[in-house]
């Protein structure tokens, strides 16, 4: 049983004598609400929540007030999966897919649902928001797993020794996420490989198992002294609003929005990440290219999402 502790949360720790560090986290009603926004199939479903996991372990360490992105593209079932998460835990996510996604087995791999690692790209971007520079780095989907993908996209190409867990059970996600920071003691290197096998050795099943962190880092660490922190709340949120939808209506052109309106006597927008339906009558379409019309000129919890405008 989930205790409220837990679910829908994210916890730091730090081994109190060694240069090692942690998170564990427990997305809940987060993910069930998020997989509810669309008719994914079934190897989609635990796709993104095993991803969702994994972002808010990965946005956790996040030094500024932005996001980290997530993003695959292919040409296989599943044509763009996107996953963000920001420095509070807010979480969304989205993802297109081709009807013959429904037939894949519920555990067929990243790379099958992308159409193969030729063409397929993972992306994993930081984004500060706050004018600072944007970066992306890509992660390989040789792997069996998306655990090992990211695990060795960090050691790699980040240069930070991690050991990744994820778990997924229905509409439920848990992660463990492990990583060394830098230090030259041979005891600490001694604390690291006993941990990091510890980790290697950590069946799934365990995390989805554990009443709270606390215990879970107990069954896994038994041999070390480990200091937990306050747990930082989770949720999902999209941030979809009519202000900009508007905005991007005004960027689409007055000839496109004329043309909707021609055709249908009305423009509709959908959210892609929430499924959020926007209905702009055609008096309403029209005086968003007024002189006077108000535009959203920043917006420092993110950008206008994806959207899609049927007509």
């Amino acid at each position: 049983m989930i205790t409220p502790s837990f679910a829908d949360a994210l916890s730091r720790f730090v081994f109190e004598r060694a240069a090692v560090r942690g998170a564990v986290v427990s997305l809940d009603t987060t993910c069930r609400e998020i997989l509810a926004c669309h008719p994914y199939p079934p190897a989609l479903q635990r796709v993104l929540a095993e991803l969702l996991a994994a972002a808010a372990l990965l946005a956790s360490s996040l030094k500024f007030k932005g996001s980290l992105i997530v993003q695959l593209q292919g040409d296989g079932p599943v044509r763009l999966l996107v996953v963000e998460c920001d420095a509070t835990l807010s979480l969304r996510a989205t993802a297109q897919w081709r009807s013959d996604a429904d037939a894949l087995d519920a555990d067929a791999q990243l790379a099958t649902l992308a159409g193969g690692t030729a063409q397929a790209r993972l992306v994993i971007t930081l984004d500060p928001k706050d004018g600072g520079p944007l970066y992306q780095g890509i992660v390989g989907l040789e792997a069996a797993s998306i655990a090992a993908m990211i695990q060795h996209y960090l050691t790699a190409s980040e240069q930070i020794d991690s050991r990744l867990v994820l778990a997924r059970a229905g509409q439920s996600a848990r992660g463990l996420l492990l990583q060394r920071l830098p230090s030259g003691g041979a005891e600490d290197d001694a604390t690291w490989q006993r941990a990091a096998d510890r980790v290697e050795a950590l069946p799934p099943e365990m995390l989805l198992d554990a009443g709270d962190p606390a215990m879970l880092l107990r069954t896994a660490f038994p041999d070390d002294d480990v200091r937990l922190f306050k747990p930082h709340p989770a949720r999902f949120a999209c941030g979809c609003s009519e202000e900009r939808i508007a905005n991007a209506l005004r960027l689409l052109g007055r000839g496109e929005i004329e043309s909707i309106l021609t055709e249908q006597g009305m423009v509709g927008v959908t959210c892609e990440f929430c499924n959020r339906h926007y209905t702009f009558l055609a008096d309403d379409a029209r005086a968003l290219f007024a002189q006077d019309a108000p535009v959203v000129r920043s917006d420092p919890e993110g950008g206008t999402p994806p959207s899609s405008i049927r007509h």
